[in-house]
């Protein structure tokens, strides 16, 4: 909690006996909150003559309304939680470093924190209002190219740690627009008898962030990974037809070590579908997790999307576009600099975001995160409230050597300016 000091006047010292006490209390901000601001009584003195004498004289209290969070005091172009959270500048400064550049331009948002700067090919799927968010600012540099690639440009800013107020539990009330996220889904699919045993799960929870943490708890803890032996990520066999999801065995049958393994049933029936995934306890990849945990959070009214992510550091020796990395901190690179003439990899990685105290939260094995990883370096691209809205199958898997859905290009990190 930030302290502010109350200044008195001369002619204020009259209430420093009366106001000791009260003055300790009344006296605080915080970043989002209200000020109060003391008010003394007229240094005049204008009483009439009195037989009696008058009491003593009581300050009044005024609210001075706050900063509205999504709203844009100074009109830089970033709002005043942007500002405070994310870009760490003053909301009621336009210029915080009076450089005669507005906080809202592109690299002067970058000053105040350690952010990274990536430039990338990617193919669909990829959503950029969904990609701006309290992580990261992304924008369109130039495409659609014939083969399906955009070029885009991002800044990350992966020490960000938003401000969490839980809400109480259950929600009593929700946005309009947030409301379809709970709804189930192809693949976020559950009914009556499920939503039933996760609110038995979550017993005893006080507010959306206990019994999201309940719900992360219980699917680490209780589910078994399904094959044992590999990763099988459904979502990128599976697409959509009529309504209907359906492996698309054109694609799966080039990959023997799964079709040998796993028949297209199973990867619907054990790897898509939320509800049976629950009924056995099992679950699969990242992907699967995702939409395990996103349906028992709707079950219980809590809003939840899954989002994908990708991993930034990842290049090989056969590929045909050039790869930079100028950053200076050390990111895990366990995918960057594979050499040619090695198979390919895949580098991604799925989780949630559930809607708690009023915002979108990242979560995952644990709540409030920018990636689960600490060391990874990643980039969100989509954030849908159910797998089925999206269909990886036309870019994903794909060749990740020759013709993989992203290529990154170049990487370079920024230490905070001032």
């Amino acid at each position: 909690m930030r302290k502010q000091t109350c200044k008195l006047n001369s002619s204020s010292k009259l209430c420093l006996l009366v106001l000791g006490i009260y003055l300790t209390t009344a006296c605080w901000s915080l970043p989002g909150t209200l000020t109060p601001t003391l008010t003394t009584p007229p240094t005049t003195d204008t009483r009439t003559a009195s037989p009696s004498p008058l009491p003593t004289p009581t300050p009044t209290i005024t609210l001075t309304p706050t900063l509205a969070p999504d709203d844009d005091h100074d009109n830089d172009g970033l709002s005043n939680y942007q500002e405070r959270v994310k870009y760490h500048t003053d909301p009621y400064k336009p210029d915080t470093d009076a450089d005669g550049v507005q906080d809202g331009d592109w690299q002067e948002r970058r000053e105040y924190v350690y952010s990274v700067y990536v430039r990338m090919m990617i193919r669909q799927p990829f959503d950029i209002n969904v990609m701006n968010d309290i992580f990261q600012d992304v924008r369109i540099v130039e495409g659609l190219y014939e083969d399906g690639y955009t070029t885009i440009e991002a800044l990350i800013y992966p020490e960000t740690q938003p401000e969490l107020k839980p809400s109480p539990f259950p929600l009593q009330s929700l946005p309009t627009q947030v409301q379809p996220y709970l709804q189930p889904g192809i693949a976020t699919n559950y009914n009556d008898s499920m939503s039933a045993q996760v609110m038995d799960i979550i017993s005893g929870a006080q507010t959306d962030l206990e019994a999201t943490e309940k719900v992360l708890n219980w699917v680490t803890q209780n589910t078994q990974r399904f094959p044992l032996d590999f990763s099988l990520p459904a979502i990128y066999f599976v697409h959509i037809e009529n309504t209907e999801p359906v492996v698309r065995e054109d694609i799966y049958y080039q990959y023997p070590h799964y079709y040998r393994k796993v028949i297209p049933k199973d990867i619907l029936e054990k790897l898509y579908f939320a509800d049976s995934m629950f009924e056995q306890s099992i679950d699969g990849t990242c992907n699967s997790k995702a939409t395990l945990k996103c349906a028992m959070l709707k079950s219980v009214g809590i809003p939840c999307r899954t989002i994908q992510t990708l991993f930034l550091l990842f290049s090989h020796g056969d590929q045909q576009y050039q790869y930079e990395n100028n950053l200076d901190r050390k990111w895990r690179d366990e995918f960057e600099s594979q050499p040619a003439g090695m198979p390919d990899k895949w580098a991604n990685h799925a989780f949630i975001e559930a809607y708690l105290g009023g915002q979108w939260v990242r979560a995952d094995r644990n709540v409030n995160i920018y990636h689960d990883g600490e060391d990874w370096l990643s980039l969100k691209i989509v954030a849908v409230n159910d797998w089925s809205e999206v269909d990886f199958t036309d870019t994903w898997p794909g060749d990740w050597i020759y013709d993989r859905p992203y290529y990154t290009l170049l990487l370079e990190d920024q230490e905070p300016v001032h």
